[in-house]
């Protein structure tokens, strides 16, 4: 899979946790190394925890994503060989 597709798969990801209302952001650790962290807030203890989901997390959230014109892109890459 090409870095491109991996930064999209990436991005679709952020988009669709934010349209549900989670934090979300696509961060590059390295040139290779894309990834998604999202940020999870404790009321009771009032702090803020980031976790970065696994690939497979990315996968399905990517395809969760509701495109406004309602046409899925067709980014259906397996994520296995990032």
């Amino acid at each position: 899979m090409t870095q491109d597709k991996k930064a999209r798969k990436c991005q679709r990801a952020v988009k669709a946790m934010q349209q549900v209302g989670h934090y979300a952001s696509h961060v590059m650790g390295g040139p290779e190394d894309h990834g998604v962290w999202i940020e999870v807030w404790n009321k009771d203890l009032g702090t803020c925890h980031d976790f970065r989901i696994h690939d497979e997390e990315i996968e399905w959230w990517q395809a969760q994503l509701k495109e406004e014109s309602g046409i899925f892109d067709g980014i259906n890459d397996s994520l296995t060989d990032l």
